[in-house]
């Protein structure tokens, strides 16, 4: 396992609003990445888990703290991170294809030909199940085939860290087992780092090999659970083997104690 740190948290702190009406929201959130991690991030409901994706993404600035990307403080979204983001259908252009949209990602690119960015765009559409597709418009696709596109487009940019927003809410229950795997099996074939935030812990310890567990708001991290499942996932098969129960059910009662505290 690569040691090398490629996303840090420290020390983020995030409220809105003023006086009265301030809402603490993140609150002393700590935590590392390494390059080749799949690391999956859950908590209760409504914790801020999409308000510290976009401070680690630099689409939103923490109040305190510091999110560093590569050694370097994050003060914009940065060259070499990549976002899918949970509505596909607005994160798409509708009026280009689904080829037309994975070149858009590949701006940065100056060094390839056009020729060169089609034929990657190709091969990543052909990778998620789509090479037949290129010369349609998002529109033309079903929801899950467009979150397809979408994944395709995040590789593109040649990123070092991918990150998801629950990419995967709004698919119904057989694309999402099937999206899972399909992420699994691309990050490891580019060597992709992840970061997933998600609400469902079932995912989150299938897919990663760490689960960052945050607390209820305003928000820090709980605890961080390893997952020791080797990087071979199969969805009857991992689900049945004894680490991944033990993962879940630690998952699981952190979030029911908070739930609970909230209820009470």
């Amino acid at each position: 396992m690569n040691d090398t740190t490629i996303l840090e948290a420290v020390d983020l702190r995030k409220a809105y609003g003023h006086g009265l009406q301030r809402m603490p929201i993140l609150d002393g959130i700590d935590f590392r990445v390494r390059k080749g991690d799949f690391v999956s991030v859950v908590g209760p409901s409504g914790c801020g888990k999409t308000t510290l994706l976009m401070a680690l993404a630099g689409l939103s600035q923490p109040d305190t703290g510091e999110v560093r990307f590569r050694g370097q403080p994050v003060t914009q979204p940065p060259q070499g991170l990549a976002v899918v983001f949970q509505d596909y259908s607005r994160s798409l252009f509708p009026w280009k294809t689904a080829r037309e949209n994975v070149i858009f990602a590949m701006r940065d690119t100056a060094q390839k030909t056009r020729q060169e960015r089609r034929d990657r765009a190709d091969e990543l559409l052909a990778a998620v199940g789509l090479k037949e597709f290129a010369q349609k418009y998002p529109w033309q696709l079903s929801g899950g085939m467009q979150q397809r596109v979408a994944i395709a487009r995040g590789l593109a940019s040649e990123s070092d860290l991918l990150l998801l927003d629950e990419p995967l809410a709004a698919v119904d229950a057989q694309t999402r087992a099937d999206m899972q795997d399909l992420i699994l099996e691309l990050a490891q074939r580019f060597d992709q780092t992840c970061l997933l935030v998600t609400h469902d812990v079932d995912e989150a310890v299938y897919m990663a090999d760490k689960v960052i567990v945050l607390s209820r708001r305003p928000t820090s991290v709980a605890t961080e659970i390893p997952v020791d499942l080797g990087k071979r996932r199969d969805q009857l098969a991992t689900r049945e083997q004894p680490g991944f129960l033990h993962a879940r059910h630690e998952v699981m009662e952190r979030i029911r104690s908070y739930r609970s505290q909230m209820a009470g």
